[in-house]
């Protein structure tokens, strides 16, 4: 049985997991490969008999890149098996139900899923925050255990166990799992306006850049938003919105207009506080969730693009 584990990371938090399921694949001292998603050598994947597939959630889903390679490069799969995981640091969203179906419906057969908190560097969410340290050596654990899993789990399928391929839940079962879809002020015309409208007006300062010799926006774009054919660079439509290029440019040349932000969240802010309060509360009551970061250390008031100046982060991939 030859097995692979494919994933997208940004920050790292996916990537621990994805090394903690091969490590646990691992165990069974079959063959099992590792790969970014980016790197996938797509004429080997049909060697492959069971394949996982992760990446962090944004916006509530997976990221385009992550449903182009499905829909593009995941043909001739008919049978093979499938895993599907994922890291998140508030509402896991559609992402699990969308993944899945997209796997399905390329006529791969999944066998399990499985989803952990990690920590959190999105720009307009306050620092430290609710799922800071995670995942931790308890979620890594878990997550060995789930390789070791779903590689058994896929032999015993392969010699006739049919009944051990999961029915994936719908509707009021997936919800009651992994909590609402999307919460009632997330899912607001605002906060629609504010996720897919064009107004925060990504601009690249080319007094700070230093292209060509550095090119790190453009080699970290998952979706080859970034146009520097024409001057000034320019932001293309299929930017999904993950503000990597503008967290991670070591001298902060990608600059954004924040002032839509503002006006558009500053009213929303303690009702969307409240809301994902009451969400990881009913997530730790539930088991699902377990509190590293003590309520009274998070300040709403100051999301995290006000904390520190780029580059945020340092990306591990």
């Amino acid at each position: 049985m030859k097995s692979i584990v494919i994933y997208d990371s940004y920050t790292g938090n996916t990537k621990r997991i994805a090394y903690a399921i091969h490590k646990g694949m691992s165990r069974l001292r079959e063959q099992c490969d590792i790969v970014r998603l980016r790197d996938v050598n797509l004429r080997d994947l049909a060697n492959y008999d069971l394949i996982g597939l992760g990446s962090p959630v944004f916006h509530f889903r997976e990221l385009a890149n992550v449903t182009h390679f499905i829909e593009h490069n995941m043909e001739s799969l008919d049978g093979k098996h499938a895993f599907v995981f994922c890291t998140y640091a508030g509402m896991i969203g559609h992402y699990l139900s969308r993944v899945v179906s997209a796997l399905t419906q390329r006529g791969l057969i999944v066998i399990g899923w499985n989803s952990w908190y990690g920590s959190q560097y999105y720009p307009f969410l306050p620092k430290p925050y609710i799922t800071d340290g995670h995942p931790d050596e308890i979620d890594i654990k878990e997550a060995e255990d789930f390789g070791t899993e779903m590689v058994i789990r896929s032999r015993r399928i392969s010699l006739g166990e049919k009944s051990l391929v999961p029915t994936f839940p719908r509707g009021k079962d997936y919800d009651e799992i992994y909590g609402p879809t999307v919460g009632p002020i997330l899912e607001s015309a605002t906060n629609r306006q504010l996720y897919k409208s064009q107004s925060f007006g990504f601009k690249v300062n080319m007094e700070k850049c230093n292209y060509p010799k550095c090119s790190h926006c453009i080699d970290i774009c998952p979706m080859g938003a970034i146009d520097f054919s024409v001057s000034p660079p320019l932001f293309m439509i299929n930017c999904d919105w993950c503000w990597h290029c503008e967290q991670t440019c070591p001298r902060g040349a990608i600059e954004v207009d924040w002032e839509p932000y503002d006006k558009l969240v500053e009213p929303q802010k303690t009702p969307m506080a409240n809301e994902m309060m009451v969400f990881f509360d009913t997530a730790e009551a539930k088991g699902r969730f377990r509190r590293l970061v003590p309520l009274e250390t998070i300040n709403w008031d100051i999301p995290f693009f006000k904390v520190k100046k780029p580059p945020r982060i340092k990306l591990d991939r």
